[in-house]
């Protein structure tokens, strides 16, 4: 769709010192696949917006988000300049990465207005992103890397990093102890992330992907959370069969068990891989499949989505919006009102942990059986070290339980681990900064409260509006009149969390519960006149209408 070459500003957090190339290649190489396409100028220092627009003259902007790789916001000077230069951010981090509450709170003080996402995860593991333009982009590869060598086969089974983070990988993990019983296995051991920690005998770039090509079938786990990585189109690249789990990510990206990859867990997974070992033409053709469809569709060069939504964008009149015709897919023009205003006709699935969330959440807002979705959270929780939003959720559920000290521990914990390795990356939430300022009114922390106030401050959101009016008014009146309570508001920061944007008379439920659990008896009885006023005032709802 591009027809020129537009000249586009990358903007990346600091790159991180002590980062070893195989994170540092990973997370800049979107600004070489965008490169293919437009003129692209980078800064990761501090700088001032209006100065380098004035020499640059981009035609549009894109963010990059903070991660590990890149874990330093950058202090941009007159980021208020400009506001016509369209702004996105693309936000390639892992869906659960801790460093996300840095991310989002750019996203409002930088004025962007589009996310693109490289995967369904990112809007499957953060509902509240619903609330913004976001679009589904692919993960890619470097063909000048990722090729078939046409070296000589001589490895049955090769499992890359196969040993790392079995919790998060169970698919992976099972198929490295069982399947080296069965066929020839080569195990690669994962060099690191950090400089300080490197493992010896690393192969990285064109050794690493020869070494794929020199394997029969490689294998790839789509982790707890079930998204594709990138070796699921690295593997196919190198001119070696997939084995991945069976999973409609993988469909979407148009794998087919069989066809284009082998699809599977356990003795059924096996028996495919021996079926197709003793059938060279089958083997053959499964093999050619996989190579064509990653050749023909993800690669730096056919990554035009980025470009190619600029170009849908600068042609949008008034009264119109950008849509995009399904994940991976192109981009029109249409009217602002039309039936959905970002994809057409696509709800978006749960993955494996947030329909776990998803669940937690509702029991928490309706009062379910706490105990066993603490039981479930906490299992969750051990999937990966550093996943937050079960720990938040766990820090409400202590608190609906009268025990505010263990909900200090759970609520504050994400921020305090970010914050051990450096100060700049322990930005708090904007929900968790509402959860935390409730717990300083119960357990009377002043000095607690003056600092989440201050915190408060650059991260709006409906959950400390609501939080500060809570602990704030001497008297709960009708809040009919304030707007700003019922819901999020322009210019609100996102938030990580699954609670926090619910609708006023299920948070005020909430509220009227956890602060009985809490012995603030006086302050819930008032919650519950305020609600039980809001329900007459309105007239019963929908449940309730269909009983009488």
């Amino acid at each position: 769709m591009a027809t020129q070459r537009r000249r586009v500003l990358c903007v990346l957090p600091q790159l991180n010192a002590t980062a070893a190339p195989v994170l540092t290649n990973v997370v800049d190489e979107w600004i070489y696949a965008l490169a293919h396409h437009c003129e692209v100028s980078v800064v990761d220092r501090d700088f001032d917006f209006k100065a380098v627009c004035d020499e640059l003259q981009p035609d549009f902007v894109i963010f990059s988000a903070v991660h590990s790789g890149r874990p330093l916001r950058l202090n941009i000077t007159n980021i208020d300049t400009y506001p016509e230069i369209p702004r996105a951010l693309y936000f390639n981090c892992d869906p659960h990465d801790p460093m996300r509450p840095l991310t989002l709170s750019a996203v409002t003080e930088y004025g962007i207005d589009t996310i693109f996402c490289f995967g369904l995860e990112h809007l499957q593991h953060m509902p509240e992103l619903s609330q913004f333009t976001c679009f589904v982009i692919p993960k890619f590869i470097d063909p000048e890397i990722f090729h078939d060598y046409n070296l000589e086969k001589i490895i049955p089974v090769n499992i890359m990093s196969g040993h790392l983070f079995p919790s998060f990988y169970p698919w992976r993990a099972k198929l490295t102890h069982e399947v080296q019983h069965l066929f020839p296995t080569l195990i690669y051991t994962h060099p690191g992330y950090s400089l300080h920690d490197r493992r010896p005998f690393e192969i990285r770039d064109a050794k690493y992907a020869q070494l794929i090509s020199q394997s029969y079938f490689s294998a790839a786990d789509t982790t707890r959370l079930d998204y594709v990585v990138r070796k699921h189109l690295e593997i196919p690249a190198s001119g070696t069969v997939l084995l991945a789990p069976d999973s409609d990510r993988l469909r979407e990206y148009g794998f087919a068990d069989m066809q284009n990859c082998i699809m599977g867990s356990g003795k059924e997974l096996y028996q495919k891989i021996n079926e197709v070992s003793k059938d060279l033409d089958l083997y053959s053709d499964i093999r050619r499949k996989g190579y064509e469809l990653v050749h023909s569709r993800y690669t730096r060069q056919a990554w035009t989505y980025i470009a190619d939504w600029y170009e849908c964008r600068r042609a949008v009149r008034s009264g119109e919006v950008v849509r995009q015709i399904n994940w991976f897919g192109k981009f029109e023009i249409v009217p602002m009102q039309s039936h959905s205003a970002v994809f057409v006709n696509m709800a978006i699935p749960d993955s494996p942990m947030s329909a776990v969330l998803r669940s937690a959440r509702s029991a928490i807002l309706e009062g379910g059986d706490l105990k066993e979705v603490a039981q479930t959270l906490k299992e969750l929780s051990t999937w990966i070290g550093h996943i937050a939003e079960p720990w938040i959720l766990l820090g409400i559920i202590s608190l609906l339980e009268g025990n505010a000290g263990e909900a200090a521990i759970l609520l504050s914990r994400r921020s305090n681990l970010q914050g051990s390795s450096s100060p700049a990356l322990a930005q708090i939430d904007p929900v968790e900064i509402a959860w935390l300022l409730l717990l300083s009114d119960i357990i009377g922390d002043k000095d607690l409260r003056v600092f989440l106030l201050e915190q408060a401050k650059t991260v709006p959101h409906v959950s400390i509006r609501r939080t500060k009016w809570l602990i704030e008014a001497n008297e709960l009146a009708d809040l009919s009149d304030d707007a700003s309570l019922d819901g999020p508001l322009p210019g609100d920061c996102l938030s990580i969390a699954w609670i926090g944007n619910e609708d006023l008379d299920s948070w005020l439920d909430l509220m009227a519960r956890l602060l009985r659990a809490n012995n603030r008896h006086e302050r819930a009885l008032d919650i519950e006149g305020l609600l039980a006023m809001r329900v007459r005032s309105v007239g019963p709802t929908n449940t309730e209408a269909a009983t009488v």
